[in-house]
């Protein structure tokens, strides 16, 4: 319902100026202040104005919403521009851009809206209705802006009580904010994408590419299969990548030419330098297109297609992986069945990536009929059914690998994984121990061992797990943003705060060694606006989301980043409408 106009024993200006023209909502950067227009009061225009705001007002209980709006008009006309005023035709544009509204002229509406804001920015109303109109036309980031205006104006009014604690409900609920901040995702993720899609192109015309994933990560995933132990012994009997490089600087035929750049591709991989191993295997199979008869000459044809599919699905070139490992299959000799079974896995791992879990399924179902006591097929199924949430198939399988491989430090990681879902945490923790024993000082069996503290609630003893494995394995980013998260979670002194910088250090670190991790950008750019003051500060946020969203290898990794990057330029955007200079 319209607001009534506050009642003054000041009579009107004598000028019979016309009402200020509604104008669009203007940007902090460009103020648009309405012309005062100083005049003598008039009791005429002030008997005016009262009588057409009455009659305005009655005509909207009567649901005549144009002729309401022609009402106020009248009543605007007669406020004028007097300074004495600008309170009353605030009111009065409000009332007629309601009537506006209603009548579905919404143009109309939305500039005395925009009027309003731009001579009082926190009204509510105003704010609240170009909010709803922007709904209806489907304009969900300019909707989003103005609820997030909304939000930032009741935080600032209410500062002190909020500092206090003094439970308050928002004037917007979360969850209207979480919709309509989840409609701008599509045209956000497809200018997210165009940006990457930038980023890639420029990268690679000056030669770069996307570097693999850490040397953390890359190990990881090679421990999670058996024939790890094999070709780390084959690497580290083989001769050095120095001793190599003088070999292949020699006249060579093509096929020893490849073996000899899969042996220093291996040899960089034992050496953990994973992006020029694959730079080596890139290198083999770019002369093999060249010189395709020479695959029939090469020793380690099979081996090569393998590595090449590793690298590309580390790389997420799903498709290039797939086929790797395909003619890897067709290579591979019919007697070699835990080579085959092995591919099989790795194709597995590939459509569980792509989220396409029937097809996962089968691949699996084949290299169990090759072998059905292959302890990788049995770890990496099991991994599957922890996704679709099948714990009682998921510890099946676990459990035969273990009986067939007790010394395999993945499975068993995997079964104190198992215990901590089944919210077994006495048996996660003697599963940690058996790891121990296997694999001391290991940076991985610390993070798992905090993870379990810090689900039973113990944050002291998980942030001293976390910081073990920083100590152990330097290079290992989970731990950083592991603490970074016991640190925020962590109770302080009595009246300190959490210890912020400390945290943001930690997840800045974590980005350093890994700039893949995507939760330590979502969770540093959230800090960051925790403590941003001035407005450039939420523009380095934003500016950090779009390094992110660029380091992203799939349209998941990059959804919960683009909500991010959308919530966070809002808030920029809500603190311009709102002529803020700062935040603080």
């Amino acid at each position: 319902a319209p607001t009534p106009p506050p009642t003054s024993s000041t009579p009107p200006p004598a000028s019979t100026a016309s009402a200020p023209k509604a104008v669009p909502p203007q940007t902090a950067s460009e103020p648009v202040k309405p012309e005062v227009k100083k005049s003598e009061p008039n009791v005429e225009l002030t008997k005016k104005l009262e009588e057409h705001d009455k009659k305005g007002k009655k005509l909207y209980k009567e649901q005549k919403y144009t002729e309401a709006a022609a009402a106020f008009t009248v009543a605007i006309e007669a406020c004028g521009t007097h300074p004495k005023y600008q309170k009353q035709l605030v009111i009065l544009l409000n009332n007629r851009s309601a009537m506006y509204e209603k009548a579905g002229l919404i143009d109309l509406a939305l500039e005395d809206c925009g009027t309003v804001l731009e001579l009082d920015a926190k009204h509510s109303k105003a704010r609240n209705k170009r909010a709803r109109i922007f709904e209806g036309q489907g304009k969900w980031k300019e909707a989003l802006t103005e609820y997030c205006a909304v939000q930032l104006d009741f935080m600032h009014s209410n500062k002190e009580k909020l500092i206090r604690g003094i439970p308050l409900d928002p004037p917007v609920d979360q969850g209207k904010m979480e919709d309509i901040c989840d409609k701008c995702v599509p045209e956000a993720m497809s200018e997210a994408e165009a940006r990457r899609e930038k980023y890639l192109q420029d990268l690679k015309k000056t030669g770069g590419h996307l570097k693999l994933p850490t040397k953390h990560t890359v190990g990881m995933l090679l421990e999670s299969f058996t024939s790890c132990e094999g070709w780390r012994a084959d690497a580290a009997d083989d001769k050095t990548v120095g001793e190599l490089s003088v070999e292949l600087a020699a006249d060579l035929e093509p096929a020893d030419k490849c073996d000899l750049l899969f042996r220093r591709g291996r040899r960089s991989a034992f050496d953990t330098n994973y992006d020029e191993a694959y730079a080596d295997f890139r290198q083999a199979m770019k002369l093999l297109d060249e010189k395709p008869d020479a695959k029939e000459e090469m020793r380690y044809y099979c081996d090569l297609l393998e590595w090449n599919g590793v690298c590309k699905h580390l790389s997420y070139d799903m498709s290039g992986a797939t086929t790797s490992y395909e003619l890897a299959l067709e290579a591979c000799e019919d007697a070699n069945g835990a080579k085959k079974c092995e591919l099989m896995v790795r194709c597995a791992g590939i459509k569980m990536d792509e989220g396409e879990i029937p097809a996962a399924e089968k691949w699996f179902e084949k290299a169990l009929a090759v072998d059905p006591n292959f302890p990788d097929a049995l770890l990496h199924r099991s991994n599957l059914y922890m996704l679709q949430r099948n714990l009682e198939k998921a510890t099946a399988d676990i459990e035969k690998c273990l009986q067939l491989k007790p010394d395999f430090l993945s499975a068993q990681l995997r079964q104190a994984t198992l215990f901590m879902h089944s919210n077994d945490a006495e048996k996660a923790l003697k599963c940690l121990d058996v790891a121990d024993r296997l694999s001391p000082k290991s940076s991985d069996i610390q993070i798992y061992r905090g993870e379990l503290f810090f689900t039973m609630g113990n944050v002291d003893k998980a942030l001293e797990c976390f910081e073990k494995a920083m100590d152990y394995d330097k290079s290992n980013p989970n731990a950083y943003v592991n603490a970074a998260l016991a640190i925020m979670n962590k109770q302080p002194a009595m009246g300190q705060p959490p210890d912020i910088p400390r945290a943001m250090e930690l997840l800045e670190k974590g980005l350093e060694i890994d700039p893949q991790f995507q939760g330590a950008y979502i969770h540093l750019g959230q800090l960051k606006l925790t403590m941003a003051k001035e407005l450039s500060d939420c523009v380095e946020v934003i500016d950090l989301y779009t390094q992110g969203l660029n380091q992203c290898r799939t349209k998941d990794e990059m959804a919960d980043l683009v909500k991010m990057q959308i919530m966070a330029e809002s808030q920029h955007e809500a603190a311009k409408l709102l002529k803020m200079k700062t935040l603080s």
